[in-house]
């Protein structure tokens, strides 16, 4: 501080010195004045070291941390950005409020549409959705053929399967047993990573699988003396559709992993709707539609909102707070719609629903390991980015 003080105080001397002699020898004007504003500029600094000396300490040193460092003194960390982690979170709250809804648009909707329109409309309401936000950020789709033969597989086992499943079982099913069952997705999602991918399946994975699929059964109310009350079918097609994600997501793991997220959703669901609208426009043709405002509204949160703009959140949640805490979601959507269910639609309670749920969500932490058995380290989960 002392030193700087010293070099402001021979600044000050210099620059009187030169706007002295230059008056002497007749120079212009307006460098005289460029040169007493210097002078202004200097006298506030040597002012600033006299009163507040702690500042300009803290200036130097700060100085010091941002010169460049060599050898041992380099940090290797680059300075970013503070992460606003609670605008993330609700953001999460958000995606997973959005996603447990979605299950009563589709109990409204089938009401009035067949299983396949319903997924139909879905899928490309979310399509367009997406291609909105690739036109405004100015991304073009590839027009490889490779991409394209996996964007359609995966649209099929993503989208296509899972859509008018979830849709064709809530036809005999409560849509907060559908929500219920769907949750066993990340049990599928480790199945399948083995048989596909030959990932390492070890017997905290095994035990999970078992404990959700027991969860499952109790969901649905196999034992129970109100089985015959739900359809096994029904039950069977909720769960189904959580195979075809769990599928798609380890076919994309190993087919689309270097495919930023918003372009392979937008192919995807494009492809979806291209595949699905003929099936959709014969099943209407030959059952009929009964389009009535509520049903439209349904059908078009569902996929504007539920799809479109639930993948957007999905990956910005994935981009902001990991692949990892974004799985928690998982958790999230069952309460909120069997809330919603019992509540908006008068559905049935059963306490089996909720005992079946919470050992799907104790399975599933067993396969994601956010559970570990006594005395052993969870490992550190890799991120794959979505």
């Amino acid at each position: 501080m002392t030193g700087h003080r010293v070099d402001v105080l021979l600044g000050i001397g210099m620059l009187a010195l030169g706007e002295r002699r230059l008056r002497h020898q007749g120079a212009e004007p307006q460098v005289i004045g460029l040169l007493g504003e210097e002078g202004q500029l200097l006298v506030g600094d040597s002012q600033l070291v006299l009163e507040r000396p702690e500042a300009v300490a803290h200036l130097g040193q700060l100085a010091l941390d941002q010169r460049p460092r060599h050898g041992s003194q380099r940090s290797g960390r680059v300075p970013a950005p503070p992460v606003r982690y609670s605008a993330a979170v609700r953001r999460l709250l958000l995606l997973a409020f959005v996603w447990g809804w979605s299950f009563l648009f589709i109990k409204v909707a089938v009401e009035g549409m067949t299983p396949t329109t319903v997924a139909a409309s879905r899928i490309a309401l979310g399509a367009m959705a997406l291609h909105l936000v690739l036109r405004l950020r100015r991304t073009v789709l590839p027009r490889d053929t490779t991409f394209w033969r996996h964007a359609v597989v995966t649209a099929v086992l993503a989208n296509i399967v899972p859509f008018t499943l979830l849709a064709w079982g809530e036809e005999r099913i409560t849509s907060a047993l559908t929500a219920v069952l769907n949750a066993s997705t990340p049990l599928f999602t480790v199945l399948a990573g083995g048989l596909l991918l030959k990932d390492r399946v070890g017997r905290r994975e095994v035990a999970g699988l078992v404990l959700g699929m027991a969860g499952v059964a109790v969901a649905a109310g196999v034992g129970g003396s109100d089985f015959a009350d739900s359809s096994v079918l029904g039950s069977l097609a909720a769960v189904g559709a959580g195979a075809g994600y769990g599928a798609a997501l380890a076919y994309t793991k190993k087919h689309l992993l270097g495919v930023p997220a918003e372009i392979a959703a937008t192919a995807q669901l494009t492809a979806g709707a291209v595949l699905l609208a003929p099936v959709a426009i014969v099943t209407t043709a030959a059952d009929g539609i009964d389009l009535e405002p509520h049903r439209v509204l349904a059908v078009l949160l569902l996929g504007a909102v539920g799809t479109g703009f639930a993948y957007l959140l999905y990956y910005r949640s994935v981009a902001e707070l990991g692949p990892t805490t974004t799985s928690l979601v998982t958790y999230l959507i069952p309460p909120i719609a069997v809330v919603v269910g019992v509540v908006a639609l008068d559905e049935p309670f059963h306490l089996r629903v909720v005992l079946g749920g919470a050992m799907i969500v104790l399975g599933i932490a067993l396969v994601q390991q956010r559970l570990r058995w006594p005395g052993r380290r969870a490992p550190v989960p890799a991120a794959t980015g979505g």
